[in-house]
């Protein structure tokens, strides 16, 4: 089967034929009827996320796999797998917090027609904690004392301790690293799934099946006949891996593409300005953040974190980013959980960082400051794209003006984010700043990337905080069944960050949505993952082939 033109040549031929009044904007000679294109930003490690932390992969999972809860465009959890979400209210969650019992739909199959039942759930949790398993995280999954099956449509969780996020955690869409459910009857006997032939053509409980996966071109997913929602309307679904935003551009210009995820500023103004476009601005709980290492020697001073927060202007880091950035305050999207207006990042105030940085004995040696022998150098990292390498250069420019000599280094995101022994930059400390993002799904609880006991190799707390009071209020968090009391201790964690200078948060980061006319169903998410509704998208009217 013959590939997709190189990049080169999809640019070249775009530009020879004058896209912008080209008669055959928006029309597609190798159309089927009843497709729909969109994209991936890059090939994913594998499509098989219990042993790939990869946001495509989880993009892709969203319509091939199950799981027993997903959810709706605000955040809500909603059944999928389970019938219905545990409260104490329906008898699903046990007075204590410690028992919860998830009752299964029935007549569900795997893409290959083999049966759905209790023991596929049993089965991946027993995955998930394989030591032999590279699982990214396994937090909640940790907390289980035990699962057990009550015949073939019953499962019960029991904690070892009371756990509030234990729901949104156990294979549900809204964890930190969602897992699916995962197919006993192919993987029971495998040793271990870091490299089953699985994980590049899985066989899932979602509305698609995995039919050709061109590394570095494209996937193809077809829809599965008897799906437990209704066999999707779609002949089929070409996921198109583009890296490059101008062929992103070309590609929807001469009809090759219908939903297209927009994460960068620019391509987002152009697409606006595109026919047959609808570009939606869709909120994300993500949020972007520099993490001070707390351990390095010129950060261990709270004088010298204040100076560089109150050195920053963060709208002047969002203005140039818009419409997918915003200076909103804390780690919480207005309207989610925990949330409070009342709450402020400190105001810019390039006076008061001078102030700070000489009563910290930092003066003034020509352009930058020293003390001692020492210069005030400081290391900046981040992700070697545009949307944070931009914002580190501002960041430098903010900071020279106060007198701090700030280097930036650039990594490709493997490199970043690996563990500390395989060379993971922010792991291993080898920083004293990361302009950094999170994506934290629809998890209450954010104290993982700041509690004591999540420091490296044990968890994400990258910037070594250590903060008797942050774990005191993440311990109540964690444990109480009040929601109250769970979102007033995690405000008090907020106030306690900011307080001490510990993280600076710099704001949200929308994404845009661009939906081709007459494909309809297409929603985004808070959480970042438009394909989470994929069974639902139809062409109105049915689509056709270009006449």
């Amino acid at each position: 089967m013959s590939r997709a033109p190189p990049t080169a040549l999809v640019l070249a031929l775009g530009l020879a034929l004058g896209l912008q009044g080209c008669t055959r904007v928006g029309t597609r000679a190798d159309h089927v009827p009843g497709e729909v294109r969109a994209t991936l930003a890059g090939d994913p490690s594998g499509l098989n996320p219990l042993v790939s932390d990869d946001p495509r992969g989880q993009m892709v999972a969203a319509l091939v796999h199950g799981f027993l809860f997903r959810a709706d465009a605000h955040g809500t959890l909603v059944p999928d797998l389970a019938i219905r979400v545990p409260d104490r209210a329906n008898g699903g969650l046990a007075p204590d917090g410690r028992t919860i019992r998830y009752r299964l739909r029935r007549n569900v199959r795997w893409s290959d027609g083999a049966p759905f039942a209790a023991r596929d759930v049993a089965f991946s949790f027993a995955a998930a904690m394989n030591p032999h398993n590279n699982v990214p995280d396994r937090s909640g999954f940790d907390d289980v004392a035990a699962v057990r099956t009550v015949g073939p449509f019953e499962v019960v969780v029991t904690l070892s301790r009371p756990y509030s996020p234990a729901i949104e955690t156990f294979f549900a869409e809204t964890a930190n690293d969602p897992y699916p459910i995962l197919p006993a009857h192919l993987l029971a006997n495998e040793p271990d799934l870091n490299h089953a032939e699985y994980n590049a053509k899985p066989i899932g409980l979602g509305p698609y099946r995995v039919v050709e996966w061109r590394r570095g071109d494209r996937i193809v997913l077809a829809p599965v006949a008897g799906y437990f929602r209704g066999t999707p309307s779609l002949r089929r679904i070409v996921l198109r891996i583009v890296p490059d935003s101008n062929t992103t551009a070309v590609l929807w210009q001469t009809g090759e593409l219908d939903v297209v995820p927009l994460l960068d500023a620019t391509l987002t103004r152009r697409f606006r300005g595109f026919p047959h476009a609808h570009v939606s601005i869709e909120a994300d709980v993500g949020f972007k953040d520099l993490e001070f290492q707390t351990e390095r020697p010129l950060l261990r001073d709270r004088r010298v974190r204040a100076a560089i927060v109150a050195a920053i202007d963060r709208a002047a880091l969002a203005r140039p980013f818009a419409p997918l950035a915003d200076a909103r305050d804390g780690d919480r999207l207005p309207g989610t959980f925990g949330y409070d207006a009342s709450i402020h990042e400190p105001r810019y105030d390039p006076r008061r960082a001078v102030a700070l940085l000489e009563a910290a004995g930092w003066h003034l040696d020509g352009p930058f400051r020293r003390k001692g022998d020492a210069t005030l150098h400081l290391v900046l990292v981040c992700y070697n794209k545009p949307s944070f390498r931009d914002p580190a250069l501002i960041v430098q420019q903010q900071l020279a003006a106060v007198g701090i000599d700030l280097t930036i280094k650039t990594y490709d995101p493997g490199v970043l984010i690996a563990e500390a022994a395989d060379g993971g930059i922010l792991k291993k400390g080898a920083f004293d700043v990361a302009l950094f993002g999170w994506e934290p799904n629809g998890i209450h609880d954010d104290s993982y990337l700041f509690r004591c006991d999540t420091r490296p190799p044990r968890g994400w707390n990258v910037g070594r905080i250590c903060d008797p009071g942050i774990d005191r209020e993440a311990r109540v968090e964690l444990t109480t069944a009040d929601p109250a009391r769970e979102a007033a201790a995690d405000r008090s964690i907020l106030r306690r960050l900011i307080a001490q200078s510990d993280v600076l948060f710099l704001g949200g980061a929308p994404y845009a949505l661009a939906v081709r006319d007459g494909l309809s169903g297409v929603r985004g998410s808070i959480y970042g993952n438009p394909y989470g509704n994929g069974w639902n998208w139809h062409w109105t009217p049915p689509r056709t082939p270009p006449g």
